[in-house]
């Protein structure tokens, strides 16, 4: 699949609290083809605010995205990942330990 048609997919995901889009909003900061895998990068650590209780109700907000992510992209591109570009944290696929 091309990445201009990832794009249009993950415009309908929204953010939790605006409504808007996350790719209007810039939570997409870019997607890359690595041979037969889609890598998306997303811009949520930057956005994360400093104090304990705002990162507490921030992460369950970052985990919602990415969860509506997978279940806009799963059937529609075969292997993809998703990772944060500031912190290189993976959010999708989930490794076992």
């Amino acid at each position: 699949m091309e990445i201009d048609k990832i794009y249009k997919l993950l415009e309908r995901v929204e953010e939790p609290i605006s409504g808007e889009n996350i790719v209007k909003l810039g939570i997409i900061t870019k997607i890359v083809k690595d041979d037969n895998k889609i890598v998306i990068y997303l811009d949520l650590a930057r956005r994360t605010p400093q104090s304990p209780f705002e990162m507490a109700v921030t992460w369950t907000l970052h985990a919602k995205i990415v969860k509506e992510i997978v279940k806009v992209l799963e059937d529609k591109v075969p292997e993809f990942e998703i990772i944060d570009s500031m912190t290189l944290q993976r959010y999708y696929p989930i490794e076992e330990v």
